[in-house]
C-alpha cells in the first residue's frame, strides 16, 4: 500500500511582527535624528567614568542615614555644622539612590542616571517633532544644546531625577498654552513630587504658576489663579512642610553662594562656555523672528529659562532642554523648508540609526557590569584608610577634608562622622567658614591658614591646593600619609 502524501500548506510571505515593523518605519523616517542623539548618548555614558563626585557621595550618604534613621532635622556629621538646624530637602532622591547602590552598586547608580538623562533628552526631541519642526530644525539647534547640557547633566547626582519632570512639565504647559485644558493640572502632583527629590522644583513651580497668570490674563481667570496659587505651595508637600521656608531662603538667597561657588555664579564667555552664549543669541534672534511659531507663553518659558542661566551656570541645561524642545518649530517658520514627507527614509541611514541604537544599548549594559573602581577612581581605597588609621591612634584628631573628598569619606567610614570640617552641604554653613573655603586655594600668601587651624589631618586635592600642600609639609613634624590618585593626605604633628 502506498501511503497518500500530506497536502501541502501555502504558508504565504513571511510578515514581521507589527511592533517590529513601526520601529523600522521610525528608524528610517527619524534615521538622522536617532543616529546623532545616539551618538551623543555614547559619547555620554563612555563619560561615566569618574563620574562619581561630592554630590554622589553626599547622596549615598544621605541615603544610608534616611533608611537607617529617618529624616534627619539637624547636622551631625561636620564639625562647623554640628547642632544646626538641618532639612534634607533631597530626601527620596537620596534614599532611592541608596536603595539601589544597595542592589546593583555604582553601576545601577550610573545606569539609572544615564536612562533618566537620556529619556528626559529624547522626551523633548519627541516634543519638538510633534510640534511640525523637521529633522534638519532639530538638528540645527541639537550641537549646542547637546555641549550645554554635557555640562549640566554628566554627573552622577540626586538632580538626574529632575530632568524627566521638568521636561513633563514644560510639555503640559505648552500645550495648555495651545488648548487649554484641565489637563494641565497634572503638573501639581509632578512638582510635589519633584520637592521630595530636588531643590530645582522652584524653577518648576515658576513655570507653572507663569502659565497660571497667563492663563488668568487671557480669561481662564479662575483656574489660572488657581494654577498659580497651587504651584508655590507644592514646594511644600513634603514631611518637612514649612521647615523648607528657611532652607529655600538660605540656598536660593544665599549671597555668599553666588560669590564663591562656582556653579552659582553667573557664566562667562569662555572656550567652555561660548555654545551656551551662542545658543542664547539664536533662541533669542528666532523668538524676535517667529510671528506663530511660539505663543507668548512660550516664549516667556524660554525667556525665564534663559534669566536663570545667566544668573547661575548650573541653570543652563535647564535652557537648553526648553530650547531643545521649543525652537524647532519657530526655525521651521523663520527658514521653511519643505520635503515629502519620506525624504530622509533609506534602507542604509536606517541600517546606521539601528546600529547606533543597538550599540548604546549594548554600551549601556556594559557599563553597568563594570567594577565599581570604574567610576571611582579619583578615591582610592588605600587612601581612605590611610586617613581612617591615622584617625584611629587619636581620637581626638580632627580631619579638614577637601569638599570633593568629605561626603566620600563619610560614606566609606561612617565612623569620621562629626570628625569631619564641612561637607558638600554648604547650606548649613555661614557666610565666614563659605569664605574660609573659598580662600583655602589662593595660591598667595597664607589665607589657607585660617581654615586649617586645630586639624591634625588634611585630605587635600593635588590639582588645586598644591600650594597649601607644599607648605604644609614644610613645617616641623608633618609628614605624608598618601599621594596619588589626585589625593594628598598630610598628617600634622599633634
Amino acid at each position: 500500500m502506498h501511503e497518500e502524501a500530506a497536502p501541502r500548506v501555502s504558508l504565504g510571505p513571511l510578515v514581521p511582527p507589527r511592533p517590529l515593523v513601526r520601529a523600522w518605519r521610525f528608524l528610517a523616517d527619524e534615521s538622522l535624528l536617532v543616529l546623532c542623539t545616539s551618538i551623543f548618548a555614547i559619547a555620554f555614558v563612555l563619560r561615566l567614568s569618574g563620574q562619581v563626585n561630592q554630590d554622589a557621595w553626599l547622596a549615598v550618604t544621605g541615603g544610608r542615614s534616611v533608611v537607617d534613621h529617618g529624616l534627619p532635622h539637624h547636622e551631625t556629621w561636620t564639625i562647623w555644622g554640628a547642632g544646626k538646624a538641618f532639612v534634607d530637602q533631597q530626601w527620596l532622591a537620596q534614599a532611592v539612590l541608596y536603595v539601589v547602590h544597595a542592589a546593583g552598586g555604582w553601576g545601577l547608580v550610573a545606569g539609572l542616571h544615564a536612562l533618566l538623562t537620556l529619556g528626559a533628552i529624547a522626551f523633548v526631541l519627541v516634543v519638538a517633532r510633534r510640534r511640525g519642526a523637521s529633522q534638519r530644525s532639530v538638528l540645527m539647534l541639537l550641537p549646542l544644546s547637546f555641549f550645554c547640557l554635557i555640562f549640566s547633566t554628566w554627573q552622577i547626582r540626586t538632580q538626574s531625577f529632575a530632568y524627566l519632570l521638568f521636561a513633563g512639565c514644560l510639555w503640559l504647559l505648552v500645550e495648555d498654552a495651545r488648548r487649554p485644558s484641565s489637563r494641565v493640572f497634572w503638573c501639581l502632583p509632578l512638582l510635589a513630587l519633584w520637592g521630595n527629590l530636588h531643590g530645582s522644583v522652584v524653577l518648576g513651580a515658576g513655570l507653572v504658576a507663569l502659565r497660571g497668570l497667563d492663563g488668568a490674563a487671557r480669561g481662564r481667570r479662575l483656574s489660572g489663579l488657581a494654577l498659580a496659587v497651587l504651584a508655590p505651595a507644592m514646594l511644600f508637600v513634603s514631611p518637612y512642610g514649612a521647615s523648607l521656608v528657611g532652607y529655600y531662603h538660605d540656598t536660593l538667597f544665599n549671597p555668599a553662594f553666588s560669590s564663591m561657588l562656582n556653579e552659582w555664579q553667573p557664566p562667562t564667555l569662555g572656550a567652555l562656555s561660548w555654545p551656551f552664549f551662542a545658543l542664547a543669541i539664536g533662541v533669542v534672534w528666532l523668538t524676535g523672528r517667529s510671528r506663530t511659531a511660539l505663543t507668548r507663553y512660550e516664549r516667556l518659558a524660554l525667556l525665564a529659562t534663559l534669566v536663570g542661566a545667566l544668573s547661575a551656570t548650573r541653570n543652563i541645561g535647564w535652557f537648553a532642554f526648553a530650547a531643545i524642545m521649543l525652537c524647532p518649530s519657530a526655525l521651521e517658520e523663520v527658514f521653511p523648508f519643505r520635503t515629502p514627507a519620506h525624504a530622509g527614509r533609506s534602507r542604509a541611514n536606517g541600517l546606521a540609526a539601528a546600529g547606533t541604537a543597538v550599540a548604546l544599548v549594548a554600551l549601556l549594559g556594559a557599563t553597568v557590569a563594570r567594577p565599581a573602581s570604574w567610576f571611582t577612581e579619583p578615591y582610592p581605597a588605600a587612601a581612605g584608610q590611610a586617613i581612617a588609621r591615622a584617625a584611629a591612634t587619636d581620637p581626638r584628631a580632627r580631619i579638614f577634608a577637601d569638599v570633593h573628598y568629605a561626603d566620600w569619606l563619610l560614606w566609606a567610614h561612617p565612623e569620621l562622622a562629626g570628625r569631619i570640617a564641612f561637607d558638600a552641604r554648604f547650606e548649613v554653613l555661614s557666610r565666614r567658614q563659605i569664605a574660609q573655603i573659598y580662600n583655602f586655594n589662593d595660591v598667595y600668601g597664607s589665607s589657607w591658614r585660617p581654615a586649617t587651624r586645630g586639624f591634625r589631618i588634611l585630605v587635600l586635592d593635588r590639582t588645586v591646593s598644591s600650594g597649601p600642600i607644599a607648605a604644609l609639609l614644610r613645617e616641623p613634624g608633618t609628614r605624608l600619609l598618601y599621594s596619588g590618585h589626585g589625593i594628598a593626605v598630610v598628617e600634622r604633628r599633634a
